[in-house]
This record gives C-alpha cells, structure tokens and sequence, in this order.
C-alpha cells in the first residue's frame, strides 16, 4: 500500500533533488512520486523507479518549483508483499549565494519603488495596445534578452521600443511586474512562465509555474495548453507542460474541457 510521508520547510525553496536509501531487498521501495504543496492543492511534479540497491540513490527534479511542504510518496516495493522498509530520505535544497554583509532587501526596495513610479522611465514595452513605461537598465539587468535587445546596434535602442507580439498584455504587464518586484501575481498564468524562459529570466519560470498549474479552470485550460504545447520538447518548460497533462488528466472538468475546444 501507498505510503506518503509530508516534509515541511520554514520557508519556500527550490528542490534540487530527493535521495533515499533501503536495505536492497524486497521490501525496499521501487517506485516513488513527489508533489509540492502549492497554494491549497498539491501539484504533482515526478513519478521514478528506483533500483534495488543497498547504496544512496538520487532522483533529480526535472522541473524548478518553490514550495515549503513536499510530499515523498513509496508506491510499491521490489517484491514483498507485505512490508515496505526505507531506512533514510534526504531533500537537497538549492540556495542562493549570500554575503554576511549583504541586505537582499535593499535592492528590492529600489526596484519596487520605480515600478511604482514612472517619473524617469526611458523605455516603453509595447504589447498589443497596451504601452508599459519601464527602465533601460532594470530590464537589461533582469534579462540578457532584454540587454542584447537595448544595446546600441539593435532597433529597440533606437526607438527606445521592444514590442512583444506573441504574448497577452496581461501576461507582459505581470512579467514586468515580476522584474521589478520579484512577486508573481495571483493570477498569473502559462503566458507569464513562456515569457519569462523567452527572456530568460531568472527565477520567473520556478516562481510562476506553480501559480500558472493553480490558476488552471475549465474555461482557460485551452488557451493555457495552447500557450505551452509549442514548449513541450523544451528542457525547462516540458516539465511544465507534462505537469499541465497531468492536472488534466486528474480533473474530469479540465478534461472535458479540452474535448469540447478541440
């Protein structure tokens, strides 16, 4: 039978992998599973074999997710029938690098505060109508994309412009957002998560999914496949896109859903 185990964390961070070991025998575990817990429903990320070894293994997370509770589930083991024995679990966590002298908060005040005020904006990001006053040097720290984009050479320079044509103002305005203030909005979704690996943003894509995966109703879930089925190859955003099927695969609305847009 299914054992699942909750490992709660103070704050949110980013897994990087699981590792676990078992005596090697036929009561250790051969398939396992993990979901985060993200808002008030748990979002599965990865279901994996395991071999039948005495030694540490170690599955590595495919897809960046910020959570503070995780659940480990042992589906079955390597033969017994009646017990299941896992002697240790390790989660790896990524942390960023820090100074002891360093106020990560500093520079967050900044930011926010020009995003709230326009006054020396020198730049206009153009989605559709809709024209959103930013600045040069945030945006081409935020993204090499954006940097590249602002250099002397290219048009967007000249024009003091970047338009972005294949994404929704809502998803443009809420990326913004993001580069400034490093929040994701409560009702981001998949067109935030495409934008922030197209202008490779750091942070964006793990921040933004697990809201996107949360926010996914009946009546957007087509347009939501639409927007990241053209990623579903990629290395950051397949995950994603495996996580989306399986959300609709688990939820008969959402299923029905996708039948009746077809």
């Amino acid at each position: 039978r299914d054992q699942a185990f909750a490992f709660e964390m103070e704050q949110g961070h980013v897994l990087a992998r699981v590792e676990w070991k078992d005596r090697g025998d036929g009561m250790g575990v051969a398939r396992l599973s993990l979901e985060a817990l993200v808002g008030e429903a748990w979002q599965k990320l990865s279901t994996w074999d395991a071999l039948q070894t005495s030694e540490w293994q170690a599955h590595a997370m495919s897809m960046s997710l910020r959570s503070n509770k995780w659940r480990l589930t042992f589906l079955c083991n390597h033969g017994d029938e009646n017990h299941l024995v896992v002697q240790a679990v390790r989660f790896i966590i990524q942390l960023p690098q820090t100074s002891p002298a360093q106020n990560v908060m500093h520079s967050q005040r900044i930011t926010q505060r020009l995003w709230h005020d326009r006054r020396f904006a020198d730049v206009q990001v153009i989605c559709g109508e809709a024209r959103f006053p930013a600045h040069r040097a945030v945006l081409a720290a935020s993204s090499p994309v954006f940097a590249a984009m602002l250099s002397t050479e290219m048009s967007e320079s000249r024009t003091q412009e970047i338009v972005i044509s294949d994404s929704e103002e809502s998803a443009v305005q809420d990326t913004l957002a993001y580069i400034y203030t490093g929040t994701v909005d409560e009702g981001a979704g998949c067109g935030m998560v495409v934008l922030g690996h197209k202008y490779d943003i750091p942070g964006l894509v793990e921040y933004a999914a697990p809201v996107a995966l949360g926010n996914l109703t009946p009546e957007n879930i087509v347009g939501e496949v639409r927007t990241l089925r053209p990623h579903a190859d990629d290395k950051l955003l397949g995950p994603v896109f495996e996580a989306l099927l399986t959300k609709v695969l688990e939820n008969s609305a959402l299923f029905r859903a996708i039948l009746l847009g077809v």
